[in-house]
């Protein structure tokens, strides 16, 4: 028997029925929880399980992708997660959860899940919801990871060594796919692929994207509170490549809702100048040639955008081609390419 991806179900993966015993014996949760499946589940198992007031989120890791592609993963990647949290949570621990539990045996982690109210802000996106605060404290936030782990500092060792899981959940189904369904821009595409291998210099996290970060209520007089999950591929590598990620997100977004282009526009400035205060000045023609690279993958790789109709697609391929073909100059000019107003 298959799933709806066609991927024959896993039995032993956690499910809702049996979590809750798994994390009573591993005293992370009391008798009594009750646990429910999250969606989002493609390269892993994600449960929420409910403990009286505390809720607390178990991951599991897939070895093969719930997705119609054969797609396959060193389910490891679990353990670099973990790794990856607490990192980030030591250097902005008003952003990321706290890991609880790590599980190497059964390749599970369990978190604390976010307070009552919080929302997904890709969810929030999709609706035309759009704060441009969120924007400034995640590049706040992705500033401060940079910055505290620069030259490694701070990654265990095996965080800095590893980088199978990004090759295998990033560049071997994004860059290269994508590259092979365009050989007119393959060797554009092969030299991102190149300069992510040859520069290994911070905290990536790999999957900096609105369907990862949770945003809670607005503060009287201040930004929005923030979470950041799903630190799966974090490694030692490109400083440009999360910030290529989070705006390559926003632009489809805009894409997908047009009306919404100047609020994400706002909020991708928000972002850099927040990024930037920290970090300084980015090298433009590289972060263009990421956000390239990065939007043909959306449309032309293993994963692609669910909710890009063919016109949206067609769209995002001439301007991932236009980036990947003609360099910009500028953040100014990489903006005004990725949101057009007129």
């Amino acid at each position: 028997m298959s799933g709806a991806d066609g991927a024959a179900p896993d039995d032993s993966l956690l499910s809702p029925a049996t979590v809750v015993p798994y994390l009573v014996a591993r005293g992370v949760v009391r008798e009594g929880a009750t646990a429910e499946l999250l969606g989002g589940g493609v390269s892993n198992v994600v449960l929420a399980i409910q403990d009286g007031d505390r809720r607390v989120v178990l991951k599991q890791s897939r070895e093969r992708l719930a997705v119609a592609e054969e797609w396959l993963a060193p389910r490891e990647r679990i353990v670099r997660e973990a790794q990856g949290l607490r990192v980030a949570r030591e250097l902005t621990p008003a952003v990321v959860p706290e890991v609880l539990d790590l599980d190497t045996d059964d390749m599970t982690m369990t978190i604390a899940g976010a307070p009552r109210g919080w929302v997904d802000w890709k969810a929030e996106l999709m609706a035309g919801r759009v704060d441009e605060s969120v924007g400034a404290v995640l590049g706040d936030a992705l500033g401060a990871w940079q910055e505290g782990t620069r030259g490694g500092a701070r990654l265990p060792q095996d965080l800095c060594d590893d980088t199978a899981t990004f090759i295998s959940l990033r560049v071997d189904p994004y860059h290269r796919t994508a590259a092979r369904r365009n050989p007119e821009v393959r060797d554009a595409v092969d030299a991102v692929v190149q300069r992510m291998a040859d520069t290994r210099e911070v905290l990536v996290h790999g999957d900096l994207s609105p369907k990862n970060v949770l945003v809670g209520p607005l503060e009287a007089g201040g930004p929005n509170s923030a979470w950041v999950l799903d630190l799966e591929v974090a490694h030692l590598g490109d400083p440009l490549f999360d910030p290529a990620f989070l705006l390559t997100h926003l632009h489809l977004k805009g894409v997908h809702r047009p009306a919404g282009t100047a609020a994400l526009r706002r909020t991708a400035s928000a972002f850099a100048a927040a990024y930037t205060a920290r970090t300084g000045p980015v090298d433009a023609p590289a972060l263009g040639a990421h956000v390239g690279a990065l939007l043909l993958a959306r449309v032309d790789g293993k994963s692609p955008a669910e909710y890009l109709d063919a016109a949206a697609r067609d769209l995002t391929r001439r301007t991932a081609i236009d980036l990947l073909t003609t360099p910009v100059t500028s953040t100014g000019d990489l903006w005004d390419r990725l949101w057009r107003t007129s």
